[in-house]
């Protein structure tokens, strides 16, 4: 597991990949915490440009972060099992029979029945 202070050492010499910067005081959300990598969702204290970036124990790196996701919107996500071609395909067909509108209330509708219950 990577330590904090090591985290940090190499948060400082990352630059913000818009405007330069430091990330050292970057706002950070914590995405993973493995041992061989840690990767957190970075909101640049200059210039507000979003990146992902990722600390190993052989350096760190940033990639630009191109979306309208908040980095706790993305730490929701991570993680999350892909949608199977199947899944997808049984909802393409739902699709066929009925809005996207009305497919919604009923999932709606379905829930409140299960929190009542």
């Amino acid at each position: 597991m990577l330590e904090k202070k090591f985290i940090v050492e190499n948060l400082q010499k990352t630059l913000c990949y818009k405007c330069g910067a430091s990330l050292g005081e970057a706002k950070l959300v914590p995405l993973t915490n493995a041992q061989v990598a840690w990767i957190a969702h970075a909101v640049c204290p200059i210039c507000k440009a979003e990146s992902m970036v990722t600390i190993t124990s052989a350096g760190s790196g940033i990639t630009p972060v191109q979306s309208d996701l908040t980095g706790m919107e993305y730490k929701k996500f991570v993680g999350i099992k892909s949608v199977s071609y199947d899944e997808l395909l049984d909802l393409h067909v739902a699709l066929k029979k009925e809005p996207l509108w009305n497919l919604l209330q009923k999932k709606e509708k379905s829930l409140e029945k299960h929190r009542k219950a």
